[in-house]
C-alpha cells in the first residue's frame, strides 16, 4: 500500500473533508487524491498541479483555512519538516490527521540531509523523533508502507520517548527503529482506523 492509498482510505472515513499538500512537484499523488476540496503548495513555479506556488513558510504566514487530513513531503530536512508539523498542527480541525513521507529510511544512503541518491528521503525521521520526544499531547506512528514509511499524527495523547544522551544518527535510528517510531504494519493501521 502507498502513500496515495492511505490517504484516500483516511479520506472516505470523513465527511467532506479539507486536504493539504505541502510538495506537490508535479501532482503524482496530489492528483489521485479523491477529495473535492484541495490545496497544494509547492515553490516550484512548474508544479502546475499545485494550487499555491509558494514555500510552505509562506503559505502557513498567510493562510487561514483549516484542514482535515494534511499530507507532507516538502522538503526533506528535519527542520523543516518540523517547522511544517508545528504549523500544520496549527490549522488541523480536531480528530483529524497529518500524514508525513519519508519518515522510515530503508538505507543509510538515502536518510542524509542533502541527496546523493536518485531516491531521497532526507532525515526527516530526525524531527519525527524529536517530536515524539517532546510532545505528550499527539498520538504518533508510523505504518510500515510505501518504500519509506508514512508517519501518522493525530491530536491525543502518548508517552514520550527519551533519546537522552543518544545521537540521532543511521547506526541508532536502526538499533531504536521500532521504538522511536513507534513503527506498525499496514494490518495494524487498519485496525486503527
Amino acid at each position: 500500500m502507498d502513500r496515495t492509498n492511505i490517504i484516500n482510505h483516511l479520506i472516505k472515513k470523513k465527511d467532506n473533508p479539507k486536504y493539504l499538500e505541502i510538495g506537490v512537484e508535479q501532482g503524482l499523488n496530489f492528483n489521485q487524491i479523491k477529495c473535492l476540496e484541495k490545496t497544494g503548495v509547492d515553490p516550484d513555479p512548474n508544479s502546475f498541479s499545485a494550487t499555491n506556488n509558494q514555500t510552505s513558510d509562506e503559505f502557513f504566514e498567510t493562510n487561514d483555512k483549516t484542514f482535515d487530513i494534511i499530507f507532507i513531503d516538502g522538503l526533506h530536512h528535519a527542520d523543516q519538516l518540523k517547522k511544517d508539523i508545528i504549523n500544520s498542527l496549527k490549522v488541523l480541525n480536531d480528530k483529524r490527521t497529518i500524514i508525513c513521507h519519508d519518515v522510515n529510511p530503508p538505507s543509510e544512503l538515502i536518510q542524509k540531509r542533502h541527496r546523493e541518491a536518485s531516491t531521497w528521503c532526507g532525515d526527516c525521521w530526525k524531527a519525527w523523533v524529536e517530536i515524539r520526544s517532546e510532545n505528550t499531547e499527539l498520538e504518533m506512528y508510523v505504518i510500515d508502507a510505501d518504500f519509506s514509511g508514512c508517519g501518522i499524527i493525530k491530536k491525543g495523547s502518548q508517552q514520550t520517548i527519551d533519546i537522552t544522551g543518544i545521537d540521532l544518527n543511521w547506526q541508532n535510528l536502526c538499533k531504536y527503529r521500532n521504538y522511536w517510531l513507534n513503527l506498525i504494519s499496514i494490518e495494524e493501521f487498519f485496525n486503527k482506523t
